[in-house]
């Protein structure tokens, strides 16, 4: 069963509506539905707090919608792959910053303008793997 059947049963079993809900969770009552239908997913702190609240396990919730889970991962993935574009970023304006202070060194110099081109090929692997 998918997460979005799972929430409604478990919602109308308890006898709350959609509006209560809503306000207990600190969403609007469109977000609620929204979940119901699978037109989209509660993030996983709500999960948590749903399955507290309807008594159910994790694993219960979870294990029938891949795409639910398939959809975690890849944010997942999303926000690992912006960490390491933020490092790379910050790694290419301390070389640049570098090549700049120690122009007159020739063998520094190159060897900065090589991390910085391995950096810059490794941003442009990372974004094209996102796209």
């Amino acid at each position: 069963m998918i997460i979005g059947e799972q929430l409604r049963n478990a919602r109308t079993k308890s006898g709350m509506s959609q509006e209560s809900l809503a306000e207990f969770m600190g969403v609007s009552r469109q977000t609620i539905s929204n979940w119901e239908t699978s037109r989209s997913y509660p993030d996983v702190e709500r999960v948590m707090r749903l399955a507290d609240l309807y008594h159910l396990s994790l694993d219960e919730m979870l294990r029938g919608d891949q795409r639910m889970v398939k959809s975690w991962v890849d944010a997942t993935n999303v926000a690992r792959t912006g960490k390491w574009l933020v490092f790379l970023l910050l790694m290419n304006i301390v070389l640049t910053v570098g090549v700049m202070i120690f122009s007159h060194v020739v063998w520094l110099t190159a060897l900065l303008l090589l991390l910085m081109v391995g950096s810059i090929a490794t941003a442009f692997f990372l974004i094209i793997k996102l796209i």
